[in-house]
């Protein structure tokens, strides 16, 4: 058929020459003959038809088809096929084109993820915040079955008379076991004897309570804590097992108070009691309960987290994180605000650094599962120069966190929040006590 009888045809039926121009606007479209191959003669004709149905279409009224019409080209591949390709279409991306998208994807995926990991933070925060629930409502618990809050001991028990000690070095999460579906781990102490070697707070791995100690718990384990699980150096062959949580020992017996309104050595004031099986220590209350929270459980700490000491030499305890460097302060009666002006003004001693929350078995000051309302949350930690932080319990740990901002609290009313490192100094010293007076302290 020649050339003008085609385009007769196409300029009598306006609606095929808009079919073809819409055929037209595909990027490739493949002709195939497997008999005769492609001529170039063909290729010209072919083309210089596309060119008339594009420009009959485009001047008949169609104005959509704007687009350059698609020519004929014969594939190299293979001779017996042609493809319509755009003569101004380019096959791949320029380097600069490329360059850019890599920035740009690498500018979102910087992005997204401080946002991701915001969430997952706030997912461990949640965690965190259930596993401080979990413990203080086991609290409750005891208290209602043996009227009184568990007690934690800071010294070995008595001598047996056959070389050996009764119980002692236990701390207050050993008998809230079983209230926490933990009655199988609980049995396997030896409650009868000592928690540690002798009459000493380590535990070999010949003790009997050797599996027991180092049990790792997981509900004593803040998510976004990474204890360093090889505790041997420090605590014994058994290796005990971390644990991030800790009760409330109130304020130590040296502090007068706001404003020396309370006289020394001051009284237990705290939720977890202290006390030591084998001496008699003036302060030291053994038995606490609801009966004694006069300050009212919604206005009284109970259980908080602290951090756990990952250093095992004295160069990564030194160098290591502030808020598990002790401080040595001298003992003498003050406020609790020259408590902390002593604090931010002194050094910081290795022992008593190193043994920070690496067993929650036991109830040895210095590695015991409590905390003191001295410093606030995220803050500094102390003990005395005279070895009585040592010897009668009043380690100044104060509470600590993974959490950006602040930790979790516990209160005593089974409720838990979460308290910002900025919380006034006084509220939080009112929120340690449960009977200091000042009952209208409530963390907002």
């Amino acid at each position: 058929m020649q050339i003008s009888a085609l385009f007769n045809k196409v300029n009598a039926i306006p609606a095929f020459g808009i079919a073809v121009a819409i055929i037209c606007k595909c990027n490739t479209v493949t002709f195939a003959n497997p008999t005769k191959p492609v001529l170039p003669t063909e290729i010209a004709f072919r083309n210089q038809l596309l060119l008339q149905l594009f420009a009959h279409a485009h001047f008949s009224g169609w104005r959509a088809v704007t687009r350059p019409p698609l020519l004929l080209r014969v594939s190299r591949g293979r001779q017996n096929q042609m493809q319509i390709s755009n003569l101004n279409s380019r096959p791949a991306f320029t380097l600069v084109e490329l360059l850019v998208v890599i920035a740009i994807i690498g500018i979102l995926i910087g992005m997204l993820l401080p946002a991701v990991q915001s969430v997952r933070e706030a997912a461990r925060r949640t965690q965190c915040a259930n596993k401080l629930r979990q413990i203080s409502l086991s609290v409750h618990n005891f208290e209602s079955a043996m009227m009184r809050f568990p007690v934690n001991q800071i010294g070995p028990g008595m001598p047996d008379g056959s070389g050996g000690y009764g119980p002692g070095y236990y701390s207050w999460l050993v008998p809230l076991l079983p209230f926490i579906e933990q009655n199988n781990l609980h049995q396997s102490f030896a409650l009868e004897q000592n928690n540690g070697d002798g009459n000493g707070y380590r535990v070999s791995e010949t003790h009997t309570n050797a599996l027991a100690v180092s049990t790792l718990v997981s509900t004593f384990i803040c998510p976004s804590d990474q204890p360093n699980l090889e505790n041997s150096t420090i605590l014994g062959s058994a290796n005990p097992a971390p644990g991030s949580y800790a009760g409330n020992a109130g304020w130590p017996p040296y502090a007068t108070g706001f404003s020396g309104e309370r006289a020394t050595p001051g009284l237990f004031n705290g939720m977890i009691s202290l006390h030591h099986p084998s001496a008699d220590i003036a302060w030291h209350i053994k038995k606490v309960g609801f009966h004694s929270v006069t300050d009212g459980t919604s206005n009284t700490a109970l259980v908080s987290e602290r951090l756990i000491q990952p250093g095992n030499s004295s160069d990564a305890i030194d160098n290591g994180d502030k808020r598990l460097r002790s401080l040595c302060i001298l003992a003498r009666d003050e406020t609790l605000s020259e408590i902390n002006q002593q604090l931010s003004s002194t050094h910081a001693h290795i022992f008593e650094s190193a043994h920070i929350g690496r067993s929650w078995s036991s109830g040895w000051p210095m590695v015991a599962p409590t905390y003191m309302h001295v410093q606030p949350p995220n803050g500094l930690i102390g003990h005395y120069a005279d070895d009585s932080s040592r010897d009668e319990g009043h380690f100044m740990i104060s509470p600590s966190s993974r959490h950006p901002g602040g930790v979790n609290l516990g209160l005593a009313d089974g409720s838990v929040r979460f308290v910002s490192d900025g919380v006034s100094i006084e509220v939080w010293w009112a929120v340690g006590s449960r009977n200091d007076g000042r009952a209208n302290t409530f963390i907002d």
